[in-house]
């Protein structure tokens, strides 16, 4: 099963976030993804300008372990919830101080507060997108949040009081932080929404005074608060991503980046450069029976030898290069655990391809809501295949972790676009509107659609999704989804 979105990361980037699930227990799970982009060919983008290494520098590969499916009432409820199994292993870390323990419940920490981020994210997310909500809906959820925050500051307290040396406590106190940090965050945005919406102001009120209540507790925790005058608010801005990297590197995995098939090609460059030296060495001993040693011919003929004989074995290399780089792709990535386990492979690729050598449903996808109605050949567009071949071995996936729950790899792609702006016109143009008998001269913005088309090849079947990055030379302006058929 795969579940995958792209969204806006910033001015110039988008994130194409894909998780795949592995689908047994016992064998590897499968995937292979294609992700074309359709470029304009005004932006002159093209094999000969945008080679494989200037693609790879615009791209950049993030792994980890998809967040649990949880919701924010099973944190704390239901049988093994999180916050259950945290508070039996803060009890037994307390008891027995082993290395393993402490770091099985630091991870578990991190877990956590992890976890309860991206959940809060969520329901937040869906708050703001449901239509219709009544303050009963926000005690509720305010309420679930409030619980959850007083068990885990329970069992921080606990560990405040115990003879753990402070950089062990601090796992727990920065997870406390962020976690106030992600609240204030994500109800600030909440209280936004309702505020433009006119939603009842017994709901606003409710909010603030969270919102209120954490910033005073930050305070009071020596935590850094928005409330403390002497705070500036760049520090304030670095701490918070610096403890949100931490937090979360709990669920990010290990690459270790090699050139795909590297020791194939040296021994095809090995058999290369073997042919000509045998091809060099017969004409040295085919001349040297025919006019002997030390003669003028033979050295000739010696010469001329040793010269093909370096243009044979860079025309032979050349080629077998040439030919094998069909079987390999570019890199090869072993992704690892916090145990050195080795839980994945990942194989990339990138190319250029023409759109006649597109399947036909990709053809079809992509000519779903032209502008113009006109053909295939008339396109006039650049497209870039990036392929990846994703292998899960699934005995070693999430044992360096304490939740069986975990059964994703999670994909993060991250391309920027900011290489391709060189070449867009002025971000605003003019157009013409005559009215009432007046001329007006009108400004537009001037922009680019960049098509992204993803094919998924599971085990399952084959999966399509479609979207459209919508931008001029100032960046990134929007993204749409394409309902496809």
């Amino acid at each position: 099963m795969i579940k995958s979105k792209i969204e806006i990361h910033d001015k110039f980037s988008v994130i194409i976030d894909v998780t795949y699930d592995t689908i047994s227990k016992r064998k590897k799970s499968r995937y292979t993804t294609l992700t074309y982009l359709f470029l304009p060919d005004s932006l002159n983008v093209n094999g000969k300008t945008y080679p494989a290494t200037k693609f790879y520098n615009d791209v950049r590969l993030f792994l980890k372990y998809d967040t649990p499916n949880y919701t924010l009432s099973e944190l704390s409820h239901g049988e093994g919830n999180l916050l259950t199994n945290l508070t039996k292993n803060a009890k037994i870390v307390l008891k027995t101080k082993s290395d393993q323990n402490l770091s099985r419940f630091k991870n578990q920490v991190k877990m956590f507060a992890a976890t309860f981020s991206s959940l809060l994210r969520e329901e937040t997310d869906s708050l703001i997108k449901r239509k219709e909500i009544s303050n009963n809906d926000v005690i509720d959820f305010l309420g679930k949040i409030k619980l959850i925050l007083s068990e885990f500051r329970a069992i921080a307290s606990v560990i405040k009081e115990s003879s753990f040396k402070d950089i062990h406590k601090n796992v727990v106190f920065y997870a406390d932080e962020h976690m106030s940090n992600v609240i204030e965050l994500e109800l600030m945005q909440l209280f936004n929404s309702f505020k433009n919406r006119k939603i009842g102001a017994n709901s606003l009120e409710l909010i603030v005074a969270l919102i209120e209540s954490e910033q005073k507790y930050k305070k009071q925790k020596n935590y850094v608060s928005p409330k403390d005058k002497n705070v500036n608010p760049e520090d304030l801005l670095y701490k918070r991503n610096r403890l949100k990297k931490y937090i979360e590197s709990v669920f990010f995995l290990y690459q270790d980046i090699r050139k795909d098939g590297a020791a194939f090609e040296q021994t095809v460059l090995a058999l290369a450069a073997g042919l000509a030296m045998v091809f060099s060495t017969a004409v040295a001993f085919y001349y040297q029976q025919v006019y002997g040693n030390f003669t003028m011919p033979f050295f000739i003929a010696l010469v001329v030898g040793y010269m093909l004989k370096d243009r044979i074995k860079g025309s032979v290399s050349q080629l077998f290069v040439s030919k094998s780089n069909s079987f390999f792709y570019d890199y090869k990535i072993k992704v690892t655990n916090a145990l050195n386990n080795k839980i994945g492979v990942i194989k990339e690729k990138f190319s250029f391809v023409s759109l006649k050598n597109l399947g036909p449903k990709v053809k079809k996808h992509r000519q779903k809501d032209m502008v113009i109605g006109i053909s295939e050949r008339s396109l006039n567009e650049q497209i870039i295949e990036y392929k990846k071949k994703v292998t899960i071995y699934p005995k070693k996936f999430g044992n360096d972790l304490s939740d069986e729950n975990i059964l994703g790899l999670t994909d993060i792609t991250r391309l920027n676009f900011h290489r391709f702006i060189q070449y867009m016109d002025d971000p605003k143009k003019d157009y013409i509107l005559v009215k009432k008998g007046e001329v007006y001269m009108k400004a537009a913005n001037k922009v680019y659609n960049i098509n992204i088309i993803q094919k998924y090849y599971t085990e399952e079947g084959i999966e399509f999704s479609r979207y459209r990055v919508i931008m001029n030379r100032n960046g990134i302006k929007r993204i749409e989804k394409v309902v496809l058929d």
